[in-house]
């Protein structure tokens, strides 16, 4: 029975809740990465993905802008909640997008399990964690990697 720890990312992707979501971005552009582990002072505190990112740009109505004399006029007022709508998604950070409490694997959980649970809950990464640390994470490539050394 092959287990976690075997097949592994050893070194994932990991971010702080602090973070910006267009740092965050940024990130899994340069890294081409879809995910990573949010950690705070060595443990994990969740987990967050590109699909988060997707789903935190929500549609923001803005005002209709007409072109007059050299400048953009807005022919309605930004409304409070447009206003409130355009602070909140230039100041989001990861805390505020990521999944808190994700599901989590131990070392030795077999891979056939993980690969059940990923399939079952529609992840894109399992954290493998022993006593509260994050030694890893099980991802989509390694259930791949691993499919096709052992097929």
């Amino acid at each position: 029975m092959i287990t976690c720890d075997k097949i592994m990312n050893n070194v994932p992707l990991t971010v702080r809740p602090t973070l910006g979501v267009r740092e965050l971005a940024e990130l899994f552009l340069t890294k081409s990465v879809e995910s990573a582990c949010v950690v705070d002072q060595e443990s994990l505190v969740g987990v967050v993905t590109s699909m988060d990112l997707v789903f935190q740009e929500k549609q923001i109505h803005l005002p209709t802008f007409v072109h007059f004399l050299n400048g953009l006029l807005p022919l309605e007022p930004f409304s409070d909640r447009t206003r409130k709508e355009l602070d909140k998604v230039a100041g989001a950070t990861v805390a505020e997008i990521m999944t808190r409490r994700p599901v989590t694997v131990r070392p030795d959980t077999p891979v056939s399990e993980a690969a059940t649970l990923m399939v079952e809950r529609h992840l894109s990464i399992l954290p493998v964690v022993e006593n509260g640390r994050l030694l890893g994470a099980v991802t989509k490539p390694s259930l791949l990697r691993h499919y096709i050394e052992h097929s």
